[in-house]
């Protein structure tokens, strides 16, 4: 990890406006003049568990081959820069996972081969990582044959309690999106539900019993009320969907970092709490398979900005207080990667820092609880196994808001912000009166922990 973060600090009442235990009180400056302390508390909801790394990538089978470079086993700055993010789950597909065939497969319209190497490198690279892995199989040639090699090659290549499998990504756009072979020809028109299901099935056939497999990987609530139908048809582990708050193929102009910045970008959408409450209706967790700033491959200046940092921490933390088990952040050789590689060399954008701190921040075992907030801020306290507590506030005001915790001894205060430096230099605040105030800056996300 390029940061080391403390772990927590003791909850307490505020002594001096005395609220409910574990509120926080926050004095709103406008002009330098101070409001009526509000008190941001107590916490509401049941705490959550972070029972996985709640940060994971979703990488193109183009993109992955490229990173993985031209030598047996992935560059050494690939293998650090994963690793940076804990033990990422990473799942290989996207658009491309509709148009990739086994290496060595004969041409077939809308399809490329994977290069021959890649298994053997993706097990180096796995070998060094140990990150789970999700394959995505081809649905739209409908050459369910294919899904047996991949299968076959993955399993030579991942442990297989580290492995798993997706049929299909967007399926319930293919045509407009991929185009999806109908037998004789590739159509252009949107997939049918039912030729939808009978090529899944017809693909999980090809990959024997046992097999743990994710889905539907649907971009949108067209076949929402389907989902409990096809969680059992392909008895799938967990249910997965896709989450773009932007579009910069229907409203280019609307992507921007003030966009990127206000409250409901950062919060799950509707499409993706009607999937988590299916979900649960069928004991399932849900997992965003896909997500990233501004959907059609970002856009420039906005997607690849020191905002992203503070999106992408915050997403983390509504998703995590929402109970989606984990989200992971696309690569598409695009503006919104998190992280280029170039020559074995890896270029690192504000979004990764967002995801690496959001990391550091949820370990697995901790829980996180929600902070009574008004609508200026969100808070958390997270609660780590041995009981120390970590204050994460994210502003989303115009203005200077300042917090008042509780606290017996100096914290540290870690602090993402919207512009460069995305990340300030740890600070340290003395407490007064059993307490410390810290101001928070528009558009910033700020963790309070002990200091060491």
């Amino acid at each position: 990890m390029r940061r080391a973060l403390a772990s927590g600090i003791c909850a307490a009442a505020l002594v001096a406006a005395a609220p409910a235990a574990g509120s926080i009180a926050a004095t709103t400056t406008v002009g330098g003049a101070n409001d009526t302390p509000v008190v941001l508390g107590p916490t509401t909801g049941t705490p959550v568990t972070v029972t996985t790394d709640p940060v994971g990538l979703s990488i193109e089978y183009q993109v992955l081959a490229a990173d993985l470079g031209s030598g047996p086993c992935p560059p050494p700055a690939l293998v650090s820069t994963i690793a940076g993010l804990g033990t990422p789950t990473i799942r290989i597909g996207g658009d491309s996972e509709d148009e990739t065939a086994p290496a060595g497969t004969p041409q077939f319209a809308g399809v490329s081969d994977l290069p021959a190497s890649f298994w053997s490198q993706l097990a180096c690279l796995d070998s060094q990582t140990h990150e789970p892995i999700v394959v995505g199989l081809n649905l739209a040639s409908q050459v369910p044959a294919w899904a047996a090699t991949m299968a076959a090659q993955a399993r030579s290549a991942i442990a297989a309690n580290l492995l798993s499998f997706e049929i299909g990504n967007e399926a319930d756009i293919d045509g407009p999106s991929v185009a999806w072979w109908n037998a004789t020809a590739e159509a252009k028109t949107l997939m049918p539900f039912s030729t939808y299901l009978d090529d899944a099935e017809a693909v999980l056939a090809q990959l024997g019993p046992g097999t743990v497999v994710e889905g539907p990987d649907f971009a949108t609530a067209r076949w929402l009320s389907e989902i409990p139908q096809i969680a059992a048809a392909l008895s799938l582990h967990a249910i997965d969907a896709h989450y773009y708050p932007l579009n910069a193929c229907t409203e280019a102009k609307q992507a921007t970092v003030q966009a990127l910045l206000r409250p409901s970008i950062s919060q799950i959408g509707g499409a993706v709490q009607a999937t988590l409450a299916l979900a649960g209706s069928v004991h399932l967790p849900l997992i965003i398979s896909e997500s990233n700033s501004v959907a059609c491959h970002g856009k420039p200046g906005v997607s690849d900005s020191a905002a992203t940092a503070v999106w992408g921490l915050r997403l983390v933390i509504n998703a995590v207080r929402a109970g989606i088990q984990s989200i992971r952040f696309h690569s598409s050789g695009s503006s919104y990667d998190p992280f280029i590689v170039t020559n074995g060399v890896v270029t690192v954008r504000p979004l990764y820092d967002g995801l690496e701190t959001a990391v550091q921040l949820l370990p697995v075992g901790s829980s996180v609880t929600t902070l009574r907030t008004p609508s200026t801020l969100m808070g958390v306290v997270v609660t780590s196994p041995d009981g120390a507590k970590t204050y994460i506030v994210t502003s989303y005001a115009g203005w200077p808001l300042t917090v008042t915790l509780p606290a017996p001894d100096r914290v540290g205060v870690l602090t993402v912000e919207a512009h460069a430096p995305v990340i300030e230099p740890e600070q340290h605040a003395k407490p007064t009166g059993g307490a410390v105030t810290i101001t928070l800056a528009p558009n910033t996300v700020v963790a309070i922990t002990p200091s060491p």
